[in-house]
């Protein structure tokens, strides 16, 4: 993706939320935001702790100093100002309002959840800044990982077997090949054939599916 250049009188302005109790899904946040702001030449990135004690001058120190590390395992941001803020509050509330304080563009949030839509935004701060925010809010977290696929592969009939049913009128249900099978095959599938009911007390047709 090439840089992009914003035609305004002010920068385009993003809020990363940042937890340094949790700098697992801070890291997803900031690694995004940095990202995001470096393709916008000029761009402002304001990186929040919200703390529920005392704002502490060491609590500002750390911060600083982890944006630092990251930034610079990034390659370090590129035409871009950051600046590092700490607040006391309930943290959805206050990175709503920073954002609100800023006239930001954006605010990238992280999570270290998988991306489950019910889990992932339910009673989080995700949940809180998205009811509040002024703008639109990226919840960064890991990649999801692949699933198996749940698609049902119906394999096609042996060929075979369809003459061998057509040609017995149902009398039989496996070709030759397909009827060797039946001591490993058992199990799978068993098929008992009458010209007419009642069934007969004992039935030498049954066996095994035509499955390979």
């Amino acid at each position: 993706m090439s840089n992009v250049t914003v035609q305004s009188d002010r920068p385009f302005v993003l809020v990363v939320a940042l937890d340094l109790a949790d700098t697992e899904s801070g890291g997803y946040a900031l690694d995004q935001a940095m990202r995001i702001g470096t393709r916008v030449s000029g761009s402002q990135l304001h990186v929040l702790h919200v703390s529920t004690d005392d704002v502490k001058s060491e609590t500002l120190g750390l911060l600083r100093l982890y944006v630092s590390e990251k930034a610079t395992a990034l390659g370090g941001p590129r035409q871009q100002t950051v600046a590092v803020h700490v607040r006391k509050g309930e943290p959805g509330r206050e990175i709503a309002q920073l954002a609100t304080d800023l006239s930001a563009d954006l605010i990238v949030v992280g999570t270290h959840k998988m991306p489950r839509l019910k889990n992932l935004f339910v009673g989080s701060t995700a949940e809180r800044v998205m009811a509040s925010a002024i703008c639109p809010v990226v919840v960064a977290g890991p990649r999801p990982q692949p699933q198996p696929s749940h698609v049902i592969v119906i394999e096609p009939a042996c060929a075979d077997c369809v003459q061998a049913r057509l040609e017995t009128r149902g009398a039989s249900w496996w070709c030759k090949r397909h009827s060797e099978h039946h001591s490993v095959l058992q199990h799978h599938h068993l098929y008992s054939y009458a010209s007419g009911l009642p069934f007969a007390e004992h039935d030498n047709e049954v066996a095994a599916t035509g499955v390979d």
